[in-house]
């Protein structure tokens, strides 16, 4: 029964093909990611100059006939283009789909994850603040996919618009750079996973809007492309992704649509407390907790430390990703505020495709035990209950690894 949808549409592809196929032009820009399972669904969005629905082409890679799913229409802020949007439901775990989009004949492909990692392992690239100028982000989108990873995650500060229609185009080039630079030599696209970060939103915390209700209706008024564009994590702007059992992405908002305390904390509690049997739960978030560059006393640190953190030792997270800062970092492991070889590490601080900023004194600060002024991403394996990761520059040079190796310390 799992992919009874595709079956019946099949029956009706080439009619519905040569229909659409007449004045449809080649899309803008297209993005993939995940608002439910990833083991089983795909969300495909593309962006284009047709107000009318419009066929995506997808087949099972290695089959003949293609099938054809209608788009639905949603509104693209402050443009005149539209974003059409399909949900793909019921396909095969760890299966490649090959997929057209309505005015060209390149065939991309996507694949959805494995249902277990009994067999195999899972490879995420992880960043965060990824476009300060788009040559930058390019060069490092380029690194990311030489890589091969499943899929990536960005969090935070994706196009920096601050929510502003004056600032359209830096989103038309992230999407743009996404289309040309996040695809594999064979024409995998790289689904994409993101958070809020504080350039999604007008003032760039919500605390800065008057009048702020924590409503869907002013989410959507102070970040209108992070909710319009980025299908998860969605409204609220914190979320839950499951893989099976056996990793669970959470995706939280420090401050920027949503208040770090109350709502969002409860959330986060009863979450995590859900999620305890799984072999891998992993926060990812803005502002970091730990800070390279940044004051470690600063208001939304001081925040994330105080409501979250304790959440996450009781729970028993090994890994946390945070940004914001604009250089590499990684923590020792943290327990109650100190160095414990049973606490979180905490990694990242966004510096995808942004100038660098100095760090702090690592031998100094007693939290860090790497950091460097430096655009990184960071590649993290999960195999089975075990975990790695190396950090890259975007010169493709590794430039730390965790468990640590000699040869990248």
């Amino acid at each position: 029964m799992k992919n009874n949808n595709l079956k019946i549409i099949l029956t009706f592809s080439f009619f519905l093909i040569s229909f659409w196929g007449v004045s449809q032009s080649a899309p803008h820009a297209f993005y993939l990611t995940w608002v439910e399972d990833p083991t089983s669904t795909m969300t495909v969005d593309w962006h284009s100059d047709d107000a009318q629905p419009s066929a995506l082409e997808i087949r099972r890679k290695g089959t003949e006939n293609w099938a054809a799913m209608e788009s639905d229409i949603l509104p693209y802020p402050f443009s005149d283009r539209t974003v059409h949007r399909v949900s793909l439901q019921m396909l095969r775990s760890n299966t490649a789909y090959e997929i057209k989009f309505p005015g060209s004949d390149k065939i991309y492909y996507f694949r959805t994850m494995p249902e277990n990692l009994d067999e195999q392992a899972l490879k995420i690239a992880i960043g965060g603040d990824s476009m300060h100028k788009k040559e930058w982000l390019e060069k490092t989108n380029k690194v990311v996919a030489s890589y091969d990873p499943d899929f990536i995650i960005i969090g935070g500060d994706m196009a920096y618009e601050n929510g502003l229609a004056e600032n359209l185009n830096r989103i038309y080039d992230f999407f743009d750079s996404y289309k040309n630079t996040l695809v594999t030599e064979d024409g995998r696209i790289l689904p994409c996973i993101v958070a809020i970060g504080n350039h999604e939103v007008v003032g760039g915390y919500y605390g800065r809007n008057e009048g702020y209700e924590q409503t869907n209706s002013f989410r959507n008024r102070i970040a209108p492309y992070f909710y319009a564009l980025f299908p998860f994590p969605g409204q609220p702007g914190y979320q839950a992704l499951d893989f099976g059992t056996y990793l669970s992405l959470i995706i939280l908002d420090t401050e920027h649509s949503n208040p770090i305390a109350g709502e969002q904390t409860e959330w986060l509690e009863k979450t995590l407390e859900a999620k305890i049997d799984f072999l891998h739960t992993i926060p990812i978030y803005h502002v970091p907790a730990y800070p390279s560059v940044r004051e470690y006393d600063g208001k939304t640190q001081s925040l994330v430390r105080d409501h979250w953190v304790p959440i996450f030792e009781k729970y028993n997270i090994k890994i946390a990703f945070e940004n914001h800062d604009h250089a590499y970092k990684r923590t020792f492991p943290i327990r109650a505020g100190q160095v414990d070889q049973s606490g979180i590490v905490y990694v990242g601080d966004g510096s995808w495709g942004t100038e660098p900023r100095p760090i702090h004194d690592v031998a100094g600060t007693w939290y860090l035990k790497k950091a460097q002024s430096i655009n990184a991403i960071t590649l993290l394996t999960i195999e089975g209950r075990q975990f790695s990761l190396i950090s890259v520059d975007s010169d493709g040079n590794v430039i730390d690894s965790f468990p640590e190796n000699p040869l990248h310390q």
